[in-house]
């Protein structure tokens, strides 16, 4: 069922499936994603006719190897100062041939160049968008992942060798985002079990990360979730410690400058067309953008003491017809990736179930709105002893429905059940 243009873009999220309109901004947007992709002489020609709008400034950042200009969309408000504002960097397309990103944020700069509708409008008061539609342009001309230099630009980001990353790290520098998305597409076939369908992937919870970010993150992810779900989108949301590569971008923003940042993967083939894949990204863009606009606000100075206003409480919501019910099983090895154990849930999903999470020792590894319910952890993530895994079924308002609990301990021969 599709969600109102109202709904997706409101202060306080609407998840209530019966707020409905008569129009729908994610389809509104998609509808601007071609059959192909454009060129990169096509979208310099785009951008530059969107700069002719009040709303959008594009910038070169400067050249790549070969030439080629790379290039930046301010999105804003002219009316507002953008220091007023939450600021939120996008980057598509650091391999050249994973379309998809740019199509999203081309189709996403041609919607708020133009619309009047009240809810968009009100967001870019509240948000600068920074969008780099075309981060690898000798890449993208070339249909190949790596740059002009033969550079994986997702494997640049502790050296910052190239001039595309150290472009993008200058726009960091100078304007200090909020949050920041790296939009990719995973290929149609792969071994990978991460692979095989949309994924995001976000920072997780440690001891030596904030635990604003952590919060923040996960908070999203869910939120994310959520609303691929109401799009009958399937969606798996993984987390990231300090201990992984910090040369991948994502990484690179969330573990190193220690701002919130997403990566997403949009899943090719199985007659996945270009506006399906961009589509994926254009929800996930309008997520992150209204968790900046509405819910993640910069504090406010305390207020003087007053008496409190005692309210009397909401009533709880009915009980569904149909519960979810979940079951954590028995973890076991996974035969496909050695040194990995596969965490599963078994589920009947009621009419109120959005997506799950499974959590290790009281911290989530993996979240996800798509059976087969499991993951694929890697055994090292634990230490010796015991430890308590969790599996929690949530609505989409976030509120936690089901769920249940096992014991295992860690031994040199990997996890076992305890009591």
């Amino acid at each position: 069922m599709k969600l109102s243009r109202f709904a997706v873009l409101v202060g306080v999220l609407l998840w209530a499936p019966a707020v409905l309109a008569r129009a729908d901004i994610v389809e509104d947007i998609a509808s601007l994603v071609p059959a192909d992709p454009h060129s990169y002489a096509e979208t310099m020609t785009l951008l530059r006719q969107l700069n002719q709008s009040e709303r959008i400034r594009a910038v070169s950042l400067g050249n790549t190897s070969k030439g080629r200009t790379i290039a930046l969309a301010v999105v804003r408000d002219p009316r507002v100062s953008y220091r007023n504002t939450r600021k939120l960097l996008i980057i598509a397309r650091q391999h050249g041939n994973e379309p998809a990103g740019t199509e999203a944020v081309l189709a996403l700069l041609r919607h708020l160049a133009r619309t009047q509708g009240r809810a968009e409008l009100g967001l870019l008061k509240r948000v600068t968008i920074l969008a780099i539609p075309m981060a690898n342009p000798d890449g993208a001309s070339a249909m190949c992942r790596r740059n002009g230099a033969g550079v994986d630009l997702n494997r640049d980001w502790v050296a910052l060798s190239q001039p595309e990353t150290q472009a993008i790290e200058r726009v960091y520098e100078r304007w200090l985002p909020d949050a920041v998305m790296d939009l990719h597409e995973l290929p149609s076939a792969s071994k990978k079990a991460s692979y095989q369908e949309n994924f995001v992937e976000t920072i997780g919870t440690a001891a030596t990360l904030p635990a604003s970010l952590s919060r923040t993150t996960g908070e999203v992810s869910a939120r994310i979730s959520a609303w691929m779900g109401h799009y009958g989108i399937p969606l798996h949301c993984y987390y990231d410690t300090p201990d992984d590569d910090l040369r991948l971008c994502h990484r690179h923003f969330g573990l190193y400058h220690q701002v919130p940042s997403y990566l997403f993967e949009s899943k090719t083939g199985r007659g996945r067309s270009l506006r399906d894949r961009a589509e994926y990204h254009i929800l996930g863009m309008l997520v992150v953008a209204n968790h900046l606009a509405y819910h993640e606000v910069a504090p406010k100075p305390l207020p003087l003491p007053v008496t409190p206003t005692v309210t009397a409480p909401a009533p709880a919501p009915p009980p569904p017809a149909k519960p979810t019910k979940v079951r954590m099983l028995e973890p076991v090895a996974d035969e496909a990736r050695e040194g990995r154990a596969l965490l599963r849930a078994e589920v009947t999903p009621g009419e109120d179930f959005a997506y799950l999470t499974f959590e290790l020792n009281g911290a989530v590894v993996a979240l996800t709105n798509q059976a087969p319910y499991q993951y694929s952890m890697e055994i090292s993530r634990c230490q010796e002893g015991a430890q308590e895994l969790a599996v929690r079924c949530y609505d989409a308002s976030g509120r936690c429905i089901a769920y249940d609990t096992r014991a295992v301990r860690l031994d040199n021969a990997g996890l076992v059940m305890g009591e």
